[in-house]
This record gives structure tokens, C-alpha cells and sequence, in this order.
């Protein structure tokens, strides 16, 4: 009877996960409240409001480009569970942001653009702090909503991207990140649960 009882509960254990990964919810006694329910809707499908500025210079986009192949480079290393290779990125996108040429940002360009070099700057300061992957995976989670921000108001990319969202990264809170493939590949799990998320927007 205890084996019985303990493979049942695995069983339960394994079913909520799969929900929360998918996004649905499960019905069984234990549920959250329908408060908490409609609070976890809310936070999985709510998408940063972005202004979408005109007039982006080349070099700006040129430039940022350059940011989002470093920012790619740290999310396969956090796909393969990847501690030191994922530290190595870091470092690299922090050298790349230092070299910025900002004299082609005016106006509300400059201001949104240092609102988010504030953001970028202290998840990469997180990472290069970070004892081990899961505080990493922490730092880059800030860095992934800078990204994502810089990328939707100065559209430098030529083909699509992908602003994808995991519930069960940063335990459970949730977490959003920028990919360049439409599959998931989730870097908040690595290896434990790579295809786990969904894609909320195409940029």
C-alpha cells in the first residue's frame, strides 16, 4: 500500500508540473484559488508596452544587433547548463555594450536607451556575481526584459523574433526571454525541461 501511495503522489507531482508548463490548469483538490488562478493568466500573457520608435539610425541598429548575437551566445550556454560558458557571454555582452556609440541617439531615444543600459547593467553585474547557474538564470532574466525592450523600440533585426515566457523559471514566479527560433528551447531549464513555454509575441 505505501508503494501504491507513493507512486500516486508522483503521479499528482508530475501532473502539476506538466499544467503549470503548459499553461493549464488542473483540477483536482488541491487547485490554486480562482483568485490565484486568474492572477497567474494575467501574469503569463501580460506584455511590456514598448514604444516603437521611427528614424532608428543604421549604426544604432547595427550596434544592437551586435548586443542580441552576444545576448543569443548567453542563452545557449544557459540551455546546455552551462555555468562557465555562461559567464564567458556575459562578459562579452558587457564588453560589447561599453563600445556603444551613442551619438546617433537623440531625445527620447538617449533617455529609453539609458533606462535600459540601467537594467542590462545590473543583470550583468548579477551574473558575474553569481555563485551558481540558477543565479545566473536570475541576472539574465532582467537582462532578457532589457532585450526584449531595446529590440521592440529600435527594431534592429531583419528577420522575426520571439518573445517566449516559461512559468516555471525564477521557482515558479515565471519568466520571459527573447529567442531567435520560434520552438521553444527553454534557457530558465536547460536541460531538466527544455520545451517548456510559449511564444507571446513576434517581433
Amino acid at each position: 500500500m505505501e508503494t501504491k501511495h507513493s507512486f500516486l503522489k508522483s503521479a499528482f507531482v508530475i501532473a502539476l508540473v506538466i499544467g503549470a508548463c503548459s499553461g493549464q490548469k488542473t483540477e483536482t483538490a488541491e487547485s490554486t484559488t480562482e483568485h490565484d488562478h486568474m492572477e497567474a493568466v494575467t501574469k503569463e500573457t501580460q506584455v511590456m508596452e514598448v514604444k516603437a520608435f521611427e528614424n532608428v539610425d543604421a549604426s544604432v541598429k547595427s550596434q544592437f544587433n551586435e548586443f542580441l548575437a552576444d545576448y543569443f551566445s548567453l542563452s545557449q550556454s544557459l540551455i546546455e547548463d552551462n555555468q562557465d560558458g555562461a559567464k564567458a557571454s556575459a562578459a562579452k555582452l558587457t564588453e560589447t555594450i561599453s563600445k556603444f556609440n551613442m551619438s546617433k541617439l537623440m531625445g527620447e531615444q538617449m533617455d529609453f536607451y539609458h533606462t535600459q543600459l540601467t537594467v542590462l547593467n545590473e543583470g550583468l553585474k548579477n551574473i558575474k556575481e553569481s555563485a551558481d547557474i540558477e543565479e545566473t538564470r536570475l541576472g539574465y532574466s532582467k537582462i532578457s526584459e532589457a532585450m526584449y525592450a531595446l529590440t521592440k523600440a529600435y527594431h534592429p533585426n531583419a528577420s522575426e523574433l520571439y518573445y517566449q515566457f516559461c512559468p516555471m523559471a525564477k521557482n515558479g514566479d515565471g519568466a520571459n526571454w527573447l529567442s531567435n527560433t520560434k520552438e521553444i528551447i527553454n534557457p530558465y531549464m536547460g536541460q531538466r525541461m527544455l520545451k517548456c513555454g510559449s511564444n507571446k509575441e513576434t517581433l
